[in-house]
């Protein structure tokens, strides 16, 4: 075969949803010969650059959600994959139905982020991002090795449309010197992967947190996520052993039958280490905007003060009590939530996630003083998204 035969094929410039989850008339479509990068969040969660956003979330350990899906120079990537819920939840897209995916990355092995990568990247073939837990609770799943790409904070990897990474198998005169089958350089766009915390739980459980609460003190001098992962396996994985029958609601007893399905609903009750992503994206312009996606309300400031680039956008988890380095934070979520824009350099648009309605307390967030916090200053906008609905980003 000649040279030109294993070129490459022209890479697409406008990011659009994928198929099968909105009309393919799309802003992106119709962005078609104009050299702008279109970001578009669609929520199942949601997706950026092109974002949509495909679920929202009201969990604060394990209860939410933070999936998205995002479109852009041609390469379909999915944010969490908690598509399937309880059934007395709202669903936007349903695993079964997703036809389209190059890449999955996972912010930890929890059963409201991980449930779904499995099925969506054994039907497509999508790469899957996780850190180790994740990853060995997929490679049980049945999820090929060669898909599955564990990462635990500081990595830089390029990627790639599906085409690409399929040509590059074919022909070795593609290939990038590096590792195993790289394909070729430049990349579409790229990730830097960076360690993150998860929340913390407030002690009293409330039916709605709002951020402006203030929280002081800890439960003992030794509060931290590992608090998380007891009260995730002992105490709401066996909901239904310690609630009184007379307690249990229909949203309980869904929350029960979802969770009893660990064949069909993948996780772990220890979250393997949280992580964030900050995707860069080279515009025709020659810069790069990035955005960056971080699932839960914590953080070491230390990363995120010298994180480069700072983000354009930064989707932030906005549930919970802080964590901050490891330790419960003294203050609001609306305190935490602008002090960590600041340290990410005001990024121009901030999307909350983790703070929509759930089957079981606590039921929801309320965002209005986090959003307020973070406006104070005049730099940042907060942008509310819809469900099932694609937003264009402008990055």
């Amino acid at each position: 075969m000649s040279r030109g035969a294993e070129s490459p094929p022209a890479r697409p410039h406008h990011a659009r949803i994928a198929s099968g989850v909105a009309p393919e008339t799309t802003p992106a479509r119709a962005m078609q010969g104009k050299q702008t990068m279109h970001f578009g969040v669609y929520s199942l969660g949601q997706e950026v650059v092109m974002l949509y956003r495909l679920s929202r979330a009201g969990l604060t350990s394990g209860k939410g959600a933070t999936a998205f899906r995002l479109r852009t120079r041609g390469v379909t990537i999915f944010l969490d994959t908690w598509l399937d819920k309880p059934d007395v939840m709202s669903s936007y897209l349903a695993v079964d139905d997703v036809t389209e995916a190059d890449y999955i990355f996972i912010s930890h092995a929890h059963l409201d982020h991980l449930p779904g990568a499995d099925r969506i990247a054994i039907k497509t073939g999508a790469i899957v991002i996780a850190n180790c837990e994740a990853i060995n609770c997929l490679r049980d799943a049945g999820v090929p090795e060669e898909q599955l790409f564990p990462v635990q904070g500081g990595e830089r990897i390029p990627l790639f449309t599906s085409e690409i990474r399929i040509k590059t198998k074919e022909y070795e005169s593609m290939r990038n010197p590096g590792f195993p089958g790289a394909p070729p350089m430049p990349a579409e766009l790229s990730v830097h992967v960076w360690p993150s915390l998860h929340c913390l739980m407030p002690q009293d459980h409330p039916e709605v947190i709002d951020t402006a609460t203030v929280y002081t003190g800890a439960a003992s001098p030794y509060s931290c996520t590992l608090d998380i992962t007891s009260g995730m396996k002992y105490g709401l994985l066996r909901i239904g052993d310690w609630l009184p029958a007379e307690k249990l609601t229909p949203g309980h007893r869904s929350f029960i039958r979802y969770v009893e399905d660990r064949k069909r609903n993948v996780f772990s009750h220890c979250d393997g280490g949280q992580l964030m992503f900050n995707f860069l994206v080279p515009t025709a312009a020659g810069d790069t905007k990035a955005l960056l996606w971080s699932a839960h309300l914590g953080g070491y400031e230390a990363v995120l003060r010298a994180m480069q680039p700072k983000p354009d956008t930064a989707i932030l988890g906005i549930a919970g009590r802080a964590n901050l380095d490891g330790r419960p934070f003294v203050g609001s979520a609306a305190e935490f939530a602008s002090r960590q824009v600041g340290w990410l350099g005001n990024p121009a648009q901030v999307i909350w996630c983790l703070h929509d309605e759930t089957c079981i307390p606590p039921y929801k967030i309320d965002t209005d003083a986090a959003t307020v916090a973070v406006e104070k200053s005049g730099k940042t906008k907060v942008l509310p998204l819809k469900h099932a609905e694609m937003v264009s980003l402008g990055l």
